[in-house]
């Protein structure tokens, strides 16, 4: 199956306000995570892309996130995946495919995982969603920065990136 390109959406209208602070979805705030840590996703930005498979349970909380990264398209390469449950073949938390490693990916999507609360959900009636990501902007890593700061004073942990 070929993925189709990445399409720049425009937040503003799937965010919505928390005690006056605009609150982000949780896709919102896994693109910033991907974009903060896009070398190490894509091994020093050699990807064109990256695309993050998500799968919901029935009270519409993220179960599993899995990223893949793409340098030709329709071709992908699994990059890491997350289980918020262990299973009989993967530990609960981030699992990296070799020649990956992010440990600022890795206490990002801790957090985001364990107060998913603090996010708007996924806009889709599915339990099934994908999220796709092009090489970020420097404009897009002020943002994604920001976006991602305050979500993490937010939810009382500490900002990965100053």
């Amino acid at each position: 199956m070929v993925a189709p390109p990445t399409i720049p959406r425009n937040h503003a209208q799937d965010d919505v306000k928390y005690l006056g602070h605009t609150m982000p979805t949780i896709e919102r705030i896994l693109e910033c995570a991907v974009a903060l840590n896009w070398k190490d996703l894509t091994n020093s930005g050699e990807a064109t892309s990256i695309q993050v498979e998500y799968r919901t349970k029935t009270n519409r909380s993220l179960e599993s996130l899995k990223f893949w990264s793409s340098t030709t398209r329709g071709a992908w390469h699994l990059v890491c995946d997350y289980r918020t449950d262990s299973t009989s073949t993967q530990e609960r938390g981030l699992t990296f495919n070799v020649g990956h490693r992010s440990e600022d990916l890795a206490g990002m999507l801790d957090a985001i995982m364990q107060h998913q609360d603090a996010f708007a959900e996924a806009p889709s009636e599915f339990l099934d969603g994908l999220i796709q990501i092009g090489g970020p902007t420097e404009i897009e890593l002020i943002a994604a920065r920001k976006e991602m700061s305050e979500a993490m004073d937010r939810i009382g942990a500490l900002p990965a990136h100053a």
